[in-house]
C-alpha cells in the first residue's frame, strides 16, 4: 500500500488546495476508465450497471484507502498497517462481489 514516506507526500498533497483537486480528478479518471473497461465486456453493453459497478468498486478502495492513510499519517508504521489494509481490501471486494454477482 505505501512506505514509511507516505506521510511526506500526502501532507504536501493536503495542504494545496490544487493538489487535493487533482487527487479528486484522479480518482474520477480512474473510476470512468474502469467504468469503460466494465461496459465494453458487460452482457448489457454501456448501461447504468457497468458504471455503478465501476463507482462501488471505486468507492469500496478510497474507503479502505482512506483508513489506512489515516493510520499512516498518524504515525504508524507502514509494515504495521499492511496485512490489516490488505483483509480490508479483501473484505471490501469480497462484499462487492456478493452485492453485485451479475458484474462477475
Amino acid at each position: 500500500m505505501a512506505s514509511d514516506d507516505f506521510p511526506y507526500f500526502w501532507r504536501v498533497v493536503l495542504n494545496s488546495p490544487a493538489l487535493r483537486a487533482r487527487a479528486r480528478e484522479g480518482v474520477e479518471e480512474v473510476e470512468r476508465a474502469l467504468g469503460d473497461a466494465m461496459a465494453e465486456t458487460a452482457p448489457g453493453g454501456d448501461g447504468p450497471g457497468p458504471r455503478l459497478a465501476a463507482a462501488l468498486t471505486v468507492a469500496a478502495y478510497r474507503a479502505v484507502y482512506v483508513a489506512t492513510a489515516r493510520r499512516l499519517l498518524a504515525g504508524e508504521r507502514a509494515a504495521d498497517v499492511a496485512d490489516d489494509h490488505r483483509a480490508r481490501v479483501h473484505g471490501a471486494f469480497d462484499a462487492l462481489e456478493r452485492a453485485l454477482p451479475q458484474a462477475r
